[in-house]
């Protein structure tokens, strides 16, 4: 074994030996991967195994290293196509998660007030039989809808494992995910729109980029990928990008024009700039092509001259100058923006939170798709594509036997027109008022933290009435596990199985799985593994007995890594997987469909809406009533979509999922003009923007490059990088406060109000004030909150390490739970507030 002393030398040695060959310099060799690693502490050659990181949505391929069994750093794998080995320093501060001082390492009960911080460990047997038994009585009472499972974020396999096996088999389709507290908005744009894909932004090949409200460089969704890519391409191609942003990010610092814009007003630039590219025929070439693919009245065989005559009408009054007026944004900058963007190929639109997480959310999707479409700027190289993500085969019950959705994780009613997956963040106060959860498990969630107006989510949680039995799954102490009944620890991904399926970043599909690096600390257990046991404990038959089984299953069942990945041994040897011989996949939607396919029995063409569709796979009762009641009338139509007519040729087209559209482009929906609302993107403004006083301010959030929002901040190597959450103001918007820089300032919404340090800066726009969306922890553990939990290690040494004095505030504290209309997402971005300065 090669000493650390010796390794040491042997590099010296070799330094030397290049510098002093003749005509050879150190700069000029040819680096290559050395293939080992060693510890710089034991000399021991670290041990690399591949997995897949979960500190953000992101799902980057990683590779853990240890160090005679204990995990000791982790880095990018280089055989992502999707990373290029690259991980952000979320990522490699992992390991400070897996050895939080504050972890759960065992089960525990409640042994006194909910949140009154007093609980005994109990074993698993205790733990499980109690849960076992729980569950088992709800499901022979005939209610086993009222088992209700709100989750996080969580893994593929996971997620998978728990909708589409356990729950299933047990009876209850009671879930609330996390997507109306993220990006709900702009899937329901998608689905609307361009129908279930993904979106994806081949920021490679791009030439002009036009970014609304995304913070790409720090923590967008495929944050790694992207950051890289935008990177290499400005660096390379000079590509140019234009960021709308109430504040200079990150991103739109590093973009050629920063250009500030009012809170919820995106969507009067995008259709300004829609009108410009119309009303200056820039539409023409690519932008006419494409609108061929688009519905654009209710017509679905419309001529292009007819669309075009449509679109110049609906957009005639949304000029540069009304966009002005109501976004703050020079109305020649607009007009510029917009010819430059038409008039440059390929050219692609990005958006996030700051486009969409607003009360006109939905609608700024559906006018930046639009301004995309005008241009021929869809599902191209360079252009905002349809994403390409591995098809997984995992194990999964008779999809027959699903129940329906408990109507309370809808949220109350009218919550949303289209709420789609259910509006999570209203689900449990739309519970206390009906026969809701009689016993509620989060899993990797923490609405009393991550819900807006925490104070009404702290209360409900604590009401043994409205919930008689809550059980948190986490392997933290957060706020929300606080207020359990039962707490069962899971593992972090660093010490499980599972499988990924993140968005592609060039189009072609990467197969990733994940895999323990070291042994599960303390007690800890991977809750597919629990969810398993409770089904055997319950006599539940499921197609697997545990996670590392799920994966095995999944490598086996999933035809192209069981036969060119060489199964479960050759993805835990490398990690990943992608087809090398593949090529990128964009301009799906103009596949051909063979007539073959659309000859069968059950296929019927819809005239309204040029669709072919398989009434049976539909769940028509027959094809007579399939018939009658036609494609759009038919509830759950677009199961059975099989291709679209165009011409008189049928082309794949642009697939529905979840509501009955067309496979066409539909810049006019027909779902939302069947529900009463505008079927062309109209302007609709913030409510609460209408009459601000001048002593009155927007709140919004951002996302910060070293925080995954509320999920990191008991990993101290992040913490200490940044921990408290400073509030940025313009300084015309301080001044009238007499508020300086370094001041303790109070923000004030109709909730409460929250005291932070006042950032003046001109990196944001007047009458605005901006808060991260981390910090203000009143659990979590000492980094986070100062404060240790009930099963955390007693160690001077390590307290001592927490140097920094404030863990912040929360921003949801003073943000009300409020629903964008359409889709039912958190409308984080429309909080009206006060500023003014703290007493001393």
């Amino acid at each position: 074994m090669i000493s650390r002393r010796n390794f040491f030398r042997a590099g010296a040695g070799l330094a030397a030996s290049l510098a002093a060959a003749p005509g050879v310099h150190a700069h000029d060799a040819e680096l290559k991967p050395g293939g080992a690693a060693y510890s710089a502490w034991s000399g021991v050659q670290y041990k690399g195994v591949p997995t897949v990181c979960t500190l953000c949505v992101s799902r980057c391929p990683a590779i853990a290293y240890t160090d005679d069994g204990r995990l000791a750093k982790m880095g990018g794998n280089p055989q992502s196509i999707r990373t290029g080995g690259r991980l952000c320093a979320r990522g490699q501060a992992a390991v400070e998660q897996v050895y939080d001082p504050d972890r759960i390492l065992y089960p525990m009960k409640r042994s006194g007030p909910r949140g009154s911080g007093q609980w005994q460990r109990v074993s698993w047997d205790v733990a499980m039989g109690e849960l076992a038994g729980l569950l088992k009585s709800l499901r022979d009472e005939g209610v086993p809808e009222r088992f209700v499972v709100q989750h996080g974020w969580l893994s593929a396999g996971t997620r998978r494992l728990l909708e589409e096996v356990f729950m299933p088999a047990y009876g209850s389709a009671s879930l609330a995910g996390p997507e109306s507290l993220g990006r709900r908005a702009r899937l329901a744009a998608h689905r609307l729109t361009w129908g279930g894909a993904p979106d994806h932004w081949d920021l490679e090949n791009a030439r002009y980029i036009l970014n609304f409200g995304s913070n790409l460089l720090e923590a967008h969704t495929n944050y790694v990928a992207l950051a890289r890519r935008f990177s290499d391409n400005a660096v390379d191609n000079r590509v140019k990008m234009v960021t709308f942003d109430v504040r200079l990010s990150n991103t739109a610092a590093r973009s050629d024009e920063w250009l500030p814009i009012r809170p919820g007003t995106d969507l009067a630039v995008a259709l300004a700039m829609c009108h410009v590219v119309m009303e200056k025929d820039l539409y023409r070439g690519e932008g006419e092509r494409f609108l061929e693919y688009c519905r654009v009245t209710p017509q679905v065989d419309a001529s292009v001259a007819d669309k075009v005559a449509a679109l110049k009408a609906h957009l005639a009054d949304f000029t540069p100058e009304w966009a002005e007026g109501i976004s703050g944004v020079p109305a020649a900058r607009i007009e510029a923006t917009a010819v430059a963007f038409a008039s440059t190929r390929p050219a692609c639109v990005i958006s996030q939170r700051g486009a969409s997480a607003h009360h006109n959310g939905v609608d700024a999707e559906r006018a930046l798709q639009m301004l995309a479409a005008l241009t021929g700027n869809v599902d191209v190289a360079g252009s905002r594509a349809q994403g390409v993500m591995p098809r997984w085969v995992t194990p999964r019950v008779d999809p027959e036997t699903l129940p329906k959705r408990l109507a309370a994780l809808d949220g109350p009613a009218g919550a949303a027109v289209l709420p789609f997956d259910g509006v999570g963040h209203l689900a449990l106060g739309a519970a206390k008022d009906q026969a809701g959860p009689a016993v509620l498990m989060w899993i990797g969630h923490n609405p009393a933290y991550a819900n807006g107006n925490t104070a009404e989510t702290v209360a409900l949680l604590k009401d043994e009435k409205a919930l008689p039995h809550t059980v948190a799954v986490t392997p933290f102490y957060d706020e929300t596990a606080a207020l359990a009944d039962l707490i069962l620890p899971d593992t972090t991904f660093l010490e499980s199985w599972d499988i990924e399926e993140g968005v592609s970043a060039n189009q072609i599909a990467e197969f990733a799985i994940r895999q323990p690096a070291i042994e599960p600390m303390g007690e800890a257990r991977d809750v597919k593994d629990v969810l398993c046991e409770l089904a055997a404990m319950m006599g539940i038959s499921l197609p697997v007995r545990s996670g590392a089984k799920f994966v095995e299953e999944a490598c086996r069942q999933t035809p192209d890594v069981k036969t060119k990945a060489r199964g479960l041994a050759g993805m835990k040897k490398a990690g990943v997987w992608s087809d090398k011989s593949a090529t990128p996949a964009f301009g799906a939607y103009l596949v051909p469909v063979a007539e073959e396919e659309l000859g069968q029995p059950a296929v019927l063409l819809d005239d309204a809406s040029g669709v072919y569709w398989n009434w049976r796979l539909a769940g028509a009762a027959s094809e007579a009533e399939a018939r009658s009641n036609g494609y759009s009338g038919t509830a759950g139509a677009w199961r059975g979509y099989a291709a679209q007519k165009l011409g008189g040729a049928a082309v794949a087209g642009f697939r529905p999922y979840g509501v009955n559209k067309s496979g066409l482009f539909e810049l006019y929906s027909t779902v939302l003009a069947a529900k009463g609302l505008p079927p062309l993107p109209v302007w609709s403004a913030i409510p609460e923007h209408q009459e601000l006083g001048d002593d009155k301010l927007v709140l919004v959030t951002f996302k910060v490059n070293v925080h995954a929002q509320g999920r990191s901040q008991n990993a101290r190597w992040l913490d200490e990088i940044q921990h408290d959450t400073a509030a940025w103001l313009n300084p015309a918007t301080a001044a009238v406060r007499d508020i300086r820089d370094g001041d303790r300032i109070r923000i004030g919404s109709a909730l409460g109000d929250i005291v932070v340090t006042a950032r003046v800066t001109h990196s944001i726009a007047p009458g605005v004030v901006a808060l991260p969306a981390h910090g203000g922890h009143r659990e979590y553990g000492r980094f986070a909150s100062g404060k240790r939990t009930p099963t955390g290690v007693d160690d001077v040494k390590l307290d001592g390490q927490r140097w920094w004095k404030s863990a912040g505030s929360n921003a949801n504290d003073i943000i009300p739970k409020s629903a964008e209309p359409v889709s039912g997402q958190q409308r984080w971005m429309d909080t009206v507030v006060t500023v003014t300065k703290a007493s001393a």
